[in-house]
């Protein structure tokens, strides 16, 4: 599975994924270009041929802030692919953890960060627009 930084040509796919999968935060063309442009973004794309899935991260100090991340297909590996990824791009920038929220509604998300080695640590009561809390997770990367 190839995993690499996105590129602006990435950006059209990016936004038809981020629409079609739940839990997503549905980004618009505008707004994932003006996050491919930010110096702080962190923006990785799993390529087989067409984009399959999406990472985006926001790097300050010594921190990658995960903002979203989406596979076109769960259960083939490109979830573990990207956020793998994301550990050693986030490594390489310095950074000491990831961290990131979950719906308490996204069960199946929730078990893959955990299984991925990140750990609750706090939770933002009734935080989504549907009243879901939001599970805080970090991922130490030392």
């Amino acid at each position: 599975m190839n995993v690499r930084l996105a590129v602006a040509s990435d950006i059209g796919w990016i936004a038809e994924l981020s629409k079609s999968r739940l839990f997503t935060a549905k980004w618009s063309r505008e707004a994932l270009t003006a996050e491919f442009a930010r110096p702080d973004s962190l923006f990785l794309a799993v390529d087989d041929a067409a984009v399959r899935g999406y990472a985006l991260a926001r790097l300050f100090e010594d921190e990658a802030r995960l903002v979203d991340m989406a596979s076109a297909e769960d259960g083939k590996g490109c979830g573990r692919a990207l956020f793998e990824a994301l550990r050693a791009a986030a490594r390489d920038r310095k950074c000491r953890r990831i961290t990131l929220d979950v719906s308490a509604a996204n069960a199946r998300a929730l078990a893959f960060y955990e299984k991925a080695g990140a750990k609750v640590v706090g939770r933002r009561k009734k935080f989504y627009n549907d009243g879901y809390d939001a599970l805080l997770m970090d991922r130490n990367l030392a």
